[in-house]
């Protein structure tokens, strides 16, 4: 009984942290993928208007971005939940 107690923690254990590490691997690429205005694109700038239209331009790409990263965390976070309700369920019936 105690064995199968401890078991049971240690599979809860691990299904909480695999959202926790799905949600860091994908802050990682997210951080990765965002665009920056780099040196080399203000070498290419003939008037002061070009500078702006390439920071509007990246605020929309990395807006974008940001809103790709909302989508798959709440994904990732809804079927952490999910997982956690069925696995409530399954433990109820059993009891």
């Amino acid at each position: 009984m105690n064995q199968d107690y401890f078991n049971q923690w240690s599979e809860l254990a691990k299904k909480m942290q695999e959202p926790f590490q799905d949600i860091m691997e994908l802050n990682i690429k997210t951080l990765q993928g965002l665009s920056y205005l780099k040196p080399e694109d203000l070498t290419q700038v003939k008037k002061p208007e070009d500078v702006l239209e390439k920071q509007i331009a990246i605020v929309v790409d990395n807006g974008h971005k940001t809103l790709d990263y909302m989508q798959k965390s709440f994904y990732i976070i809804e079927h952490a939940l999910l997982n956690v309700v069925e696995e409530a369920k399954k433990t109820v019936k059993k009891q």
